[in-house]
């Protein structure tokens, strides 16, 4: 009887009937990459698409050097702010060794 039941649960699996609108669902985001890469692929083989690309680029470019920048300057002002808690605690333990 157990061996009745095992093959019952592999024909299922095999037509499908269990989990068939799981195997559905997951046709839905191929489809939407495969549009969206046709597209894009379309848009990149005109002239105007391939001049916005270059555009695409630049900005890009721009963008990352500004993060660099911004980047820096934290770095900076991390370390302005840690000489300036070690200056002052280096002020306070002086302060207060010599009252001692």
């Amino acid at each position: 009887m157990a061996f009745g039941m095992h093959n019952k649960r592999l024909m299922k699996d095999a037509l499908g009937e269990r989990g068939g609108s799981k195997r559905r669902s997951n046709l839905w985001p191929i489809a939407a990459g495969a549009a969206a890469g046709a597209l894009a692929g379309y848009v990149l083989s005109t002239p105007r698409g391939r001049h916005m690309l270059d555009e695409v680029v630049v900005l890009l470019d721009d963008f990352s050097s500004g993060c660099a920048r911004f980047s820096q300057a934290c770095a900076r002002a991390q370390l302005s702010a840690s000489e300036s808690w070690n200056a002052v605690t280096r002020g306070i333990t002086a302060t207060s060794v010599r009252t001692r």
